[in-house]
C-alpha cells in the first residue's frame, strides 16, 4: 500500500465527474465514507476488517467487511499512513509522519494500546516473521528503528542512506531491504544482529521496493530514472536495470505469472516484467497517474489505481491487457484485497478532504 504523501508526490486535486458503475464486468458494490485524505488501506486477517489511515484526520477508520460500514475511528497521530498487520500479537501498526511515532491497535478491541516514538518523519513500516519485529523507515532521521512486537519497544536505530522511504522483507535470506530515496541505493540489514551488511547502487530515486519469490530477487523502483533494478538476493548485488515507462512508482508481483508489474504515473502505463531473464514484457496502457497496484488472488488480475482518471483498471494476467475499468467516486490513492469477501477495497478523495472508500466486486 502506499503513501502519496511520503514520497513527495505532489496530487494536482482533479475532480473528473463519472457515475458508479460497470465497466465491462467488475463493479462499485459499496461507498464507505471515511475520514480525510485516506490513502493507505491494510486488511486484518485476525477479524476480516479493513483498517483506512485517514492522513487530515489523525484517525484509522475500521470497516466491518460483512456490511461494509465503519464500526469505529480511532484517533492515532499526526498524519498516519502505511499500516502493517502483525500476526505474532494480531496487532496493527500505524506510522504517523507528523507526530514522530508508530500507532499500536489492539484487533480484538480496535483501541490504541501503544504510542511507540521513533524516528524524525516515519514514513514506511515492514513485518520480519524471522524475529517478529517492525521495521520503521525514518525519512529525515536517515535510520531504521526497529520494534519488538512482545513488549512494543523500540530495541535499534539503524543508520541507513539519505531518505529511507521503502522497507521490504526478504523470506530467501530473512533480511530487510530499504530504498534510500535521495542516496540512490538500498540497504540490506541483517535480521540475526540488525546490522547493516550492504548498501547497494541503483538509480535516481528509488522509491518502492518488491519481493520475488519466483526468483529471489528485490526489485526497485527508480522513480526519476524511468527504470527498475534487480538486486540478487544471493550475495547483494546489482543484476540488471529494468527500462520502463516515466515515472515509476510501484510494484507488484503476480504468482499466476511470477511477472513483475510496474505503474508508471507519468506515463500512464504499467510495464510487466519477465521474471526468468527480467526483459520487459509489455507497456500495458492504462489512465492517468497510475499509482497503486493490487494483485486479486480470486481472478488473477492486477488493479491499477489511476488517480487522475478516477478510475481502477484491471489487468488480465493471460494476456496483459486491460479486461476491465471502474469508475469510481474519488481520486483513487490505495488499493487492498479483501480474502474473507473478495473485493478490492479503493482508498481516496472527493475533494481533497472527504474520504471514501470503494469496494468494487
Amino acid at each position: 500500500m502506499l503513501s502519496v504523501l511520503s514520497i513527495g508526490v505532489i496530487i494536482t486535486v482533479l475532480i473528473i465527474a463519472f457515475p458508479l458503475g460497470k465497466a465491462l464486468g467488475e463493479s462499485v458494490i459499496a461507498v464507505t465514507p471515511v475520514g480525510e485524505f485516506p490513502h493507505a488501506l491494510e486488511f486484518n486477517p485476525s477479524n476480516n476488517n479493513i483498517y483506512v489511515a485517514n492522513r487530515d484526520s489523525g484517525t484509522v477508520s475500521v470497516i466491518d467487511s460483512t456490511n461494509n460500514t465503519v464500526i469505529k475511528n480511532i484517533t492515532v497521530g499526526g498524519s498516519p499512513g502505511p499500516l502493517k498487520f502483525n500476526p505474532s500479537n494480531n496487532y496493527t501498526y500505524v506510522v504517523n509522519s507528523v507526530s514522530n511515532n508508530i500507532s499500536v491497535i489492539d484487533s480484538s478491541t480496535n483501541m490504541v494500546t501503544n504510542g511507540v516514538n521513533v524516528g524524525s518523519n516515519p514514513v514506511a513500516l515492514e513485518f520480519n516473521p524471522s524475529n517478529n519485529n517492525i521495521y520503521v523507515a525514518n525519512a529525515i532521521s536517515n535510520t531504521v528503528s526497529i520494534i519488538d512486537s512482545s513488549t512494543n519497544v523500540v530495541t535499534n536505530d539503524v543508520d541507513v542512506e539519505t531518505s529511507p522511504i521503502a522497507v521490504k522483507f526478504n523470506p530467501s535470506n530473512n533480511n530487510i531491504y530499504v530504498a534510500n530515496r535521495d542516496s540512490g541505493t538500498v540497504s540490506v540489514i541483517d535480521s540475526t544482529n540488525n546490522t547493516v551488511i550492504g548498501d547497494v547502487n541503483v538509480e535516481t530515486s528509488p522509491i518502492a521496493l518488491e519481493f520475488n519469490p519466483s526468483n529471489n530477487n528485490i526489485y526497485v523502483a527508480n522513480r526519476d530514472s524511468g527504470t527498475v533494478s534487480v538486486i540478487d538476493s544471493t550475495n547483494n548485488t546489482l543484476l540488471e536495470n529494468v527500462v520502463v515507462g516515466t515515472g515509476p512508482i510501484a510494484l507488484e508481483f503476480n504468482p499466476s505469472n511470477n511477472n513483475i508489474y510496474v505503474a508508471n504515473r507519468d506515463s500512464g502505463t504499467v510495464s510487466v516484467i519477465e521474471s526468468i531473464n527480467n526483459t520487459l514484457l509489455e507497456n500495458v496502457v492504462v489512465s492517468t497517474e497510475p499509482i497503486a497496484l493490487e494483485f486479486n488472488p480470486s481472478n488473477n488480475n492486477i488493479y491499477v489505481a489511476n488517480v487522475v482518471s478516477n478510475s481502477v483498471s484491471m489487468i488480465e494476467s493471460m494476456n496483459n491487457t486491460v479486461a476491465d475499468t471502474v469508475n469510481v467516486s474519488s481520486l483513487p490513492i490505495a488499493l487492498v484485497f479483501n480474502p474473507s469477501n473478495g473485493g478490492v477495497y479503493v482508498g481516496g478523495t472527493l475533494t481533497g478532504t472527504e474520504g471514501l472508500v470503494s469496494v468494487i466486486g
